[in-house]
């Protein structure tokens, strides 16, 4: 557990050097995939055997390597890519729990963020890329997940509210050739998030609006999802966002997907606590049910079920209170 640290380094700069998608042409020398990348040849060629204990690629005579199919998940086009993933922990988070002890002893964040940070980022199209990327990896699949686990055939409009490239939408579209979606994020992503839903084969499906849920939420869906958006902000800012989603669905639903922490945690609860000191360090917070309740009610909403999506992840349903 104490060095578990260099892994999160030697994929995240196997990715940033493109060896994973370099190696899905075939077995490649390592001198090759040094020039090919601009980096020295020693220091690739004793980055590549490190992934090779990892499973990541195998090490074949002559020092040639090839991609395994496990390291195949880190091509940046492959169908369950985690690509993005490897690139935000190897930078951001990285930087991150480089300095738990600060927000360990302060409570505040310890890198940039809030909301003038996403917009820096956003405009930024590297850091963009990478961040985007890894968030629509992640939803991609929860929000499959979430279409097997919940009904929404009653629903005609869904709108992704900070989704990003509206990877979420993909699995309940998918499922329900009748129902519409609208991502609202900030402008910036407009262009990427469509390219990214046409390669979805979803692109003609779904809308994408520009603002900030800090300001206003629009009306026009009878279903808001909230996915990863509540845990990014401390209390104050999720009323705000709450506030905003309960006057733009009117009697539709709000649905919140988050991990839940338990009440009492135990070994098995690494994820959501793993996620929770990510949080930490960004000024966020994982929350436990009692703590999603209050906050729902502090906004006028009202908690209806909450059920498990895939034994990690939850959706919470919430309905407009009656004034």
């Amino acid at each position: 557990m104490i060095t578990g640290c260099w892994k999160t380094q030697a994929i995240g700069q196997g990715v940033a050097l493109g060896l994973f998608d370099a190696l899905a042409n075939g077995a490649a020398a390592s001198t090759a995939l040094a020039h090919a990348s601009d980096a020295n040849a020693d220091g690739v060629m004793r980055l590549l055997r490190a992934l090779a204990t990892l499973g990541l690629v195998e090490h074949l005579p002559g020092d040639r390597f090839t991609l395994t199919p496990t390291g195949a998940l880190l091509c940046r086009d492959a169908p369950d890519s985690l690509n993005g993933m490897a690139g935000h922990w190897g930078e951001r988070i990285w930087e991150s729990f480089g300095r738990l002890g600060a927000s360990v002893q302060t409570g505040e964040a310890s890198i940039p963020s809030g909301p003038e940070h996403f917009a820096v980022m956003q405009a930024d199209p590297a850091a963009a890329d990478v961040f985007n990327r890894a968030m629509a990896e992640g939803s991609l699949r929860v929000g499959r997940a979430l279409a097997g686990a919940y009904d929404f055939s009653g629903f005609s409009r869904l709108m992704d509210v900070g989704g990003g490239y509206g990877a979420l939408l993909v699995g309940p579209l998918e499922a329900n050739p009748a129902l519409a979606g609208q991502v609202y994020d900030l402008p910036a992503l407009a262009d990427p998030a469509k390219t990214w839903l046409d390669e979805q084969g979803v692109g003609g499906r779904v809308d994408y609006l520009g603002g900030s849920f800090f300001e206003t939420v629009p009306a026009g869906a009878d279903c808001i999802l909230l996915k990863f958006i509540l845990h990014d902000w401390n209390d104050e800012r999720c009323r705000t966002i709450l506030r905003h989603c309960r006057d733009a669905i009117g009697a539709g639903t709000v649905l919140i997907i988050e991990r839940i922490v338990p009440e009492t945690v135990s070994s098995a609860d690494k994820d959501v606590i793993r996620g929770d000191l990510v949080m930490l360090g960004v000024g966020g917070k994982e929350r436990t049910e009692a703590e999603y309740r209050k906050l729902l009610g502090e906004a006028g909403l009202r908690t209806g079920r909450i059920a498990s999506i895939d034994g990690n992840f939850s959706v919470i349903e919430a309905h407009a209170t009656t004034p």
